[in-house]
């Protein structure tokens, strides 16, 4: 593939608000290095660090690519014709002459070059707001440092190279062939390791509700206690087990309203799974054991 030799995947695909689905999704390669054993080969044996950085700069890109302009829409055109037109055909002699322009086109049109909103800016007190620093408190820190070289810093971690720092990591050949939004980055430490399962693992887990249909779950399990409530043995309202009740019956309505989109619904029904993986797990009665 792209990337190598793959020895493990896992991805996990999510809805968007509006419902489209995308995956998020962890790739090891086989064979790959601990963040201290790359440094170490990488000290002791400098042709092989540049063979890693030359793998680095061919898989992962941060950079508009070279020698190509802004696209150019006349009149009349599609808003995004780029992402919804063919991918170049690779047989074709003018393939390669003309890649890295269509690979600028797709990124343009495909959302890969960020421009700050109010999204970027979400997490900060609202009495900051009017206070922010565009390219400091942007909560997906861009933009990056430009980079001339893919290179190690001082701790080890890989720098990439980048000609522009709000473009996102993408793969190019993915991108050119996919022609869609795509995040992709090496997972260079244990931190970010960590970080990553963990960001995948809530989304393995997540779904989605409405405000609306919490509140109407609540007032549902307030009006079903309300028409029957728990009594003790003295015909007294019961308030410990009604409160017990009521978390219960919250519960299970929260469950029962949970939203899917059209989209969830139409891959469920043609069979696609909703995580993606090249392993296999047994099935683990946690509750059981601990009994």
């Amino acid at each position: 593939g792209v990337f190598g030799e793959v020895s493990v995947y896992y991805g996990v695909v999510e809805a968007q608000g509006r419902g489209s689905l995308h995956i998020h999704l962890i790739i090891w390669i086989n064979g790959g290095l601990s963040p201290i054993e790359i440094k170490q080969r990488c000290e002791s044996e400098p042709g092989w660090a540049q063979k890693l950085t030359s793998w680095y700069n061919d898989v992962f890109s941060q950079s508009i690519p070279e020698d190509t302009h802004e696209y150019i829409r006349t009149e009349g055109m599609y808003k995004r014709q780029p992402v919804m037109s063919r991918p170049l055909n690779p047989s074709n002699s003018d393939f390669w002459p003309r890649f890295n322009q269509d690979l600028r086109d797709v990124l343009e049109n495909s959302g890969m070059i960020h421009e700050h909103n109010d999204t970027c800016y979400k997490h900060l007190p609202k009495n900051l707001r009017s206070l922010r620093d565009e390219n400091k408190d942007c909560r997906f820190q861009l933009p990056r440092v430009i980079s001339e070289e893919t290179h190690f810093d001082d701790d080890g971690n890989v720098v990439l190279r980048c000609n522009n720092g709000y473009v996102n990591g993408h793969n190019p050949l993915i991108i050119a062939a996919q022609r869609c939004n795509m995040d992709v980055k090496p997972i260079g430490s244990g931190t970010v390791a960590m970080a990553m399962f963990q960001y995948v693992g809530n989304y393995t887990i997540k779904f989605s509700l409405d405000t609306a249909f919490v509140f109407s779950a609540l007032c549902a399990a307030i009006k079903a206690l309300a028409e029957k409530p728990p009594m003790d043995i003295d015909g007294e309202i019961d308030g410990i087990e009604k409160s017990r009740q009521f978390l219960i019956k919250a519960a299970n309505k929260l469950i029962a309203k949970r939203e899917l989109s059209s989209q969830q619904m139409a891959s469920k029904l043609i069979g696609k799974p909703s995580c993606y993986t090249n392993r296999t797990y047994p099935i683990f009665y946690w509750s059981g054991m601990l009994r």
